[in-house]
């Protein structure tokens, strides 16, 4: 196994995420809630807004889809990002049951037109889900590096943290009854690197697509923890490229 093209690859972005995976700021939601517990209003808000951006990896997914022809990539790939589509289909609905348990609204529908659960394009959620979104013009192999490989291990980390913070026994499962999937999606970004990730330029993409989806789902989990903890702070400040012809 050692002669796989991408292992040390694989190997250096998973290190580079676990080491900004309890850094973000939904460490403060976490210390919130072991300090207070949770009550009913500001589960519904952090729910709500992680319902919003999952119910997004419909588009996400329907873009990258768009790129895997017939014949470029083998099945095996195919199979795995069809899997995690069903995954993010699953965590979605887990999220609004547990939307419609906590008394949000009685319906989908009515949540849909709740604040807590809006979309805006003038958001640090939608500037992430456009980030992915525009993942769809690189190699199928980069995107999921950037994604599985970046931001699955920084959620995958706080997400063990607030279920074990969480007493409400039901509110507790919605969170660590993803643990096995999003295991799933790191283990299969690691694998796509591995075996796929061979020539120095998609190398170098994939080092690009990790931190940039890094960088912006910490964005949008900044603006996640000031609307559940009802403050305001100072966003991450944007980087300024320079463009020349």
């Amino acid at each position: 196994m050692a002669a796989l093209p991408g292992k040390a690859l694989a190997q250096e972005l998973i290190a580079e995420s676990r080491a900004e995976a309890r850094t973000t700021p939904v460490e403060d939601i976490i210390a919130a809630v072991r300090e207070r517990g949770i009550d009913r209003d500001t589960a519904n808000r952090l729910v709500a807004r992680l319902w919003t951006l999952e119910r997004m990896f419909y588009y996400i997914y329907g873009g990258w889809g768009q790129g895997l022809e017939m014949n470029d990539f083998p099945p095996s790939m195919k199979y795995l990002f069809s899997k995690q589509i069903v995954d993010e289909s699953t965590h979605e609905m887990l999220y609004m049951d547990a939307l419609i348990r906590q008394g949000l609204a009685p319906t989908q529908k009515e949540i849909f037109h709740h604040p807590y659960g809006s979309f805006s394009v003038d958001s640090a959620l939608a500037y992430y889900v456009f980030s992915l979104r525009n993942l769809a013009t690189y190699p199928h192999p980069v995107r999921i590096a950037a994604l599985n490989l970046g931001p699955k291990i920084v959620e995958w980390a706080w997400m063990e943290a607030l279920a074990e913070a969480i007493a409400d026994p039901a509110l507790k499962e919605t969170f660590a009854g993803q643990q096995v999937e999003n295991q799933s999606h790191i283990n299969m970004g690691r694998r796509i690197v591995e075996e796929f990730v061979d020539k120095p330029i998609d190398r170098e993409l994939c080092r690009w697509g990790c931190r940039i989806a890094r960088r912006d789902y910490r964005r949008f989990l900044h603006e996640l923890g000031d609307f559940v903890l009802q403050r305001e702070t100072p966003p991450p400040p944007v980087e300024r490229v320079r463009v020349t012809d």
